[in-house]
């Protein structure tokens, strides 16, 4: 028997002029695996998301048949975030203040969560941000405007990883880091997924990603989903036209980077 984590079945999306965004959605995340929701822009994988963490735009009506997690309903996915569910999404920058030191910051995060004593609580701060490549001695004492981009979106990947929750849901979680520091989260995000039994779902548009990370993928267009499978279906089974052609853009970008290096 297959074991899933969490489950969305038919969700509808609709704007208020009445289009559809999301048709007839269904989304199955398998229990301590990579799952990966991949789509173009504008294909409604980042709208998911902000359902499955109840933080879509009031203005939209949003419909479904179920939604699970360990086969459980879920009605209020707040009392989940956090130890459960953990999202990284793109609006890092808003994640903290800039009148108090990030230390402060990451101790009320985190005992807002767990009930241990500051002591425990900043040795994990400081093990997350070790995961994430930050020197913890460093940053823990600057606030939120002395930081870089990069540097600010690996503190809150680090806020994020550093409850260790069973279910991590990663928005394009690598989009505002160079190549260099994206692939150590990536690396990281899956190491904590093996290594901790951690279920992650990430959502991106880079098929690099996919193609080295996921146990499972689902290709989303227009918001509807088009094809769901295994690492290996997508490797062996005949594809949809336009699961092909991702792939396909995808071969032809290797095949130019070969080239350009070579010469």
């Amino acid at each position: 028997m297959t074991d899933y984590l969490l489950q969305l079945h038919d969700l509808n999306i609709i704007d208020s002029d009445g289009n559809h965004l999301i048709r007839n959605l269904n989304l199955d995340i398998l229990k301590d695996e990579v799952n990966v929701l991949i789509g173009q822009s504008g294909s409604g994988k980042s709208l998911t998301a902000s359902v499955l963490v109840q933080q879509y735009p009031p203005d939209l009506t949003v419909s479904f048949d179920s939604y699970l997690y360990q086969q459980q309903p879920i009605d209020n996915v707040k009392h989940l975030l956090g130890t459960k569910i953990g999202y990284i999404s793109q609006n890092y920058a808003y994640s903290f203040n800039d009148h108090t030191k990030l230390k402060k910051q990451l101790l009320s995060i985190y005992r807002t969560h767990r009930n241990v004593s500051k002591a425990e609580a900043q040795q994990q701060i400081e093990r997350a941000l070790g995961w994430v490549n930050l020197d913890s001695t460093e940053i823990l004492e600057k606030y939120r405007f002395m930081l870089s981009g990069g540097q600010l979106e690996r503190v809150y990947i680090a806020s994020v990883l550093m409850l260790e929750p069973e279910l991590i849901i990663a928005d394009e979680p690598t989009a505002a880091l160079d190549v260099i520091n994206g692939k150590r989260v990536m690396d990281l995000i899956q190491h904590i997924a093996k290594e901790h039994h951690t279920t992650l779902l990430l959502i991106t548009h880079n098929l690099s990603h996919v193609l080295k990370y996921a146990d499972y993928i689902n290709i989303i267009k227009n918001g509807e989903m088009v094809e769901q499978g295994s690492a290996d279906y997508f490797k062996t089974a005949k594809l949809q036209p336009y699961t092909q052609q991702l792939f396909n853009a995808r071969s032809q970008l290797i095949r130019k980077e070969d080239h350009h290096a070579e010469t």
